[in-house]
C-alpha cells in the first residue's frame, strides 16, 4: 500500500514534460530539412527560390513558435495549479520562481532547436539538449518534497 509520502511524490508527466515539447520543437526543423531535400540545387548562385518554399518555411517557423508558446502557457498553468494543490495553496516564492525558470528553459530549448536548424548552426541545436535537461531538473526541483 502506498504511503502518503510516496503517493504525493512528484512524477514528471511523460506526455507534457518530454514528448510534447520535443515533438513541437522538432516538427518545424524536420519539415524544413525535408524541404531542403526536395529543393536541392536552389543554393546555387542566382538560383531563384520559389515563392511556395518561402511561404512554407515562414509558415513552419510561425507554427512552431505559436505551438511552443501555447504549450508553455498550458504547461505553466498546469504546473501552477499542481503546485498550489500540493502546497495547500501556499507554495513558497522560490517554487514559483523555479516554475517560471523551467518555462524559460523550455522556451530557450525551442529557440535553440529551431534557430540551430533553420540557420544551419548545429552548435545551437546541440546546445538545446542541456537546456532541455535543465528544464526537466528544474521542474523536478519545483515539486521536490511536496
Amino acid at each position: 500500500m502506498e504511503t502518503h509520502e510516496t503517493s504525493n511524490r512528484y512524477r514528471s508527466s511523460n506526455l507534457w514534460d518530454y514528448y510534447v515539447p520535443i515533438f513541437i520543437a522538432a516538427f518545424p526543423p524536420l519539415m524544413f530539412l525535408l524541404l531542403r531535400l526536395v529543393t536541392t540545387g536552389l543554393n546555387r548562385p542566382n538560383a531563384e527560390i520559389p515563392a511556395w518554399q518561402n511561404y512554407t518555411m515562414a509558415a513552419l517557423q510561425i507554427t512552431g513558435m505559436i505551438s511552443m508558446a501555447i504549450l508553455i502557457l498550458v504547461r505553466y498553468e498546469f504546473g501552477k495549479r499542481q503546485l498550489l494543490s500540493r502546497a495547500q495553496g501556499q507554495p513558497s516564492i522560490w517554487r514559483h520562481l523555479l516554475l517560471k525558470f523551467s518555462m524559460a528553459c523550455l522556451l530557450l530549448f525551442d529557440i535553440l532547436a529551431n534557430v540551430g536548424v533553420f540557420a544551419r548552426a548545429e552548435f545551437l541545436f546541440v546546445a538545446a539538449i542541456p537546456v532541455f535537461v535543465v528544464y526537466i531538473i528544474s521542474m523536478r526541483l519545483t515539486f521536490s518534497g511536496l
